[in-house]
């Protein structure tokens, strides 16, 4: 191989390190969620993002690309969560040919009880290990590496926030 087809030493290191977060950290919060509360990461993500939108409701196409998941992956994700009670999916009023994902009140109350602990070992994991700069370069590098291979994760995103504000719902 060439030069020019190898990625440089420290271009291979930093991929290494992002290959291991990638896989590493979702483990980690997979594994203390199964523990905890007997939820994948991904099922709990998609009722947390639920729960960030006023109405509870969110169609199932911008779901999958809030959470970062497939479409397919989202259904599979949703019908384990249906069978729990933890949300129901109908049919958009206004458009039959869309679905909507709603959290229901048990859904809501998981949230509510898990948010706590979840934000705590998420902060464990990543942000406790970071100064605010290093927050702020990480929220730029992901957004800088997202937005080309999937911008309608980051298109259905909320919008930065400024620093210290809380959580507001999401409009839609």
């Amino acid at each position: 191989m060439t030069r020019a087809t190898r990625l440089t030493p420290q271009q291979d290191r930093t991929w290494s390190l992002l290959v291991g977060v990638m896989m590493w950290l979702p483990a980690e919060l997979d594994g203390y969620l199964e523990r905890t509360v007997g939820l994948s990461h991904s099922e709990y993500l998609a009722l947390r993002w639920l729960s960030h939108y006023e109405a509870r409701e969110i169609h199932m196409g911008r779901l999958a690309a809030t959470a970062s998941v497939t479409p397919s992956h989202l259904s599979r994700i949703v019908a384990r969560l249906e069978k729990s009670g933890l949300l129901v999916r109908d049919a958009d009023p206004t458009d039959a040919r869309r679905t909507l994902a709603c959290l229901t009140s048990a859904g809501a109350r998981m949230v509510d009880e898990v948010e706590p602990a979840y934000v705590a070992e998420v902060r464990r994991c990543v942000f406790d290990r970071l100064e605010q700069q290093g927050v702020e370069q990480l929220e730029d590098l992901a957004e800088a590496i997202l937005t080309p291979l999937r911008g309608d994760c980051v298109a259905s995103l909320p919008p930065r926030a400024a620093q210290g504000t809380d959580v507001q719902p999401i409009t839609q």
